[in-house]
């Protein structure tokens, strides 16, 4: 067996474990692009699948003008309403860092996208230096 075929995937392993426990991970919203899902409860269903982190980042693939990123409280999320945002992404696509712990909520205020499904909470816990890397992606 070639060297470089041991020497690699060590290598890599190492990388990807300085990486995850020294700037988090980058999650890509949905695992596709932002866009009108299939179900209204896609969203939703990927967000509860993982466990994000402090030092994690959001990644939202969307193309301007066609979908948009607003950041808004619970109750415009479930409204469909973004009219106190926290923040608005209007070009993408956005790369948001989850810097605090707590529930964010995010929406695409474009015609009805939100109410076909467009929209996403998104749970994070406070990272532990205790705790292993996350190892979900």
């Amino acid at each position: 067996m070639a060297m470089h075929n041991v020497i690699l995937p060590l290598l890599v392993v190492a990388v990807v474990t300085l990486l995850g426990s020294s700037f988090g991970l980058q999650y890509i919203v949905g695992d596709s692009i932002w866009s009108i899902p299939p179900t209204n409860h896609f969203y939703t269903n990927w967000s509860s699948s993982y466990t994000f982190r402090t030092g994690d980042t959001l990644y939202f693939d969307f193309d301007s003008p066609f979908y948009n990123l607003i950041e808004v409280s619970r109750g415009e999320l479930e409204s469909c309403t973004a009219n106190q945002p926290y923040k608005a992404f209007m070009e993408g696509p956005a790369t948001l860092p989850l810097m605090q712990k707590g529930v964010f909520y995010f929406i695409c205020n474009v015609s009805n996208y939100c109410a076909l499904g467009l929209k996403v909470s998104v749970t994070v816990e406070q990272n532990s230096p205790n705790l292993a890397p996350n190892s979900q992606v």
